[in-house]
């Protein structure tokens, strides 16, 4: 027979447990990020959480996506789109925001081919160019910018296969679904199945960038992590990912 006092002593344990699970998960720091940091975010945040014994709770989607999400009420302490037109998503808040990181928009394919030159000719001899949505994704739209300063742009519009991100553009690559594909450098500098030809023009396109959003309730939990992303080994890792630090 399972007594009162037993069931009272499993009610409490619960109680406290969940309390604990509340309390931990207040103390963490809540970031949201694009999709297209998520390699190098994840090696950061291993290593500041080893060496500090924090617990970081991190959010990656499509910019526009987290922006939503933020809007609607989900913790975030930090917050780094890929662009600024997300920030300016952003209903009701204060906060600030500065630079940190830049990158480019590369062509890729899962074959050794030679793509020697940025032109309408060469992208129309592929069936099927993958790129992000521009409707979800800033990288969708830094790739249509980049496809509209070709001449005869128009006529590419039927090649172009559309991903929820940029993340599966390259995976379309990869699986042969996409003959090529245009994604962030940072997203195949390090993929062994992925060739890169690095002929995108960066005049072609706006600047990629990076910025940290922060909020005005923002702890000191949350500044020490923010200092931790510019010590010397935190910007060695950010540059072998392929992203440059803003200044």
């Amino acid at each position: 027979m399972i007594s009162r006092a037993l069931i009272s002593a499993l009610f409490l344990m619960i109680f406290l447990l969940s309390f604990s699970c509340i309390k931990n998960d207040s103390d963490s720091i809540h970031i949201s990020a694009a999709a297209s940091l998520k390699d190098v975010l994840d090696e950061l945040i291993l290593m500041y959480e080893t060496k500090y014994d924090e617990d970081i709770i991190i959010n990656y989607a499509g910019s526009y996506t987290l922006s939503f999400q933020i809007n609607q009420g989900m913790k975030s302490d930090i917050f780094i789109p890929a662009g600024i037109s997300p920030i300016n998503k952003l209903e009701d808040q204060q906060f600030d925001q500065k630079r940190f990181l830049s990158n480019k928009i590369v062509l890729i394919s899962n074959k050794n081919i030679d793509i020697p030159d940025w032109d309408y000719q060469h992208l129309k001899s592929f069936n099927r160019v993958a790129v992000a949505d521009p409707v979800f994704s800033p990288a969708g739209e830094y790739s249509l910018d980049a496809i509209n300063s070709l001449d005869n742009a128009s006529e590419l519009i039927n090649h172009l296969v559309f991903t929820k991100d940029v993340s599966a553009a390259l995976l379309y690559v990869k699986k042969g679904l996409a003959d090529i594909g245009i994604v962030y450098l940072s997203d195949s500098i390090e993929d062994p199945q992925i060739f890169i030809h690095d002929v995108i023009p960066e005049d072609s396109y706006s600047r990629i960038e990076y910025p940290i959003v922060t909020f005005s309730n923002m702890s000191n939990k949350t500044k020490h992590f923010l200092e931790f992303l510019i010590q010397k080994k935190s910007i060695t890792k950010i540059k072998e990912k392929g992203f440059v630090m803003d200044d």
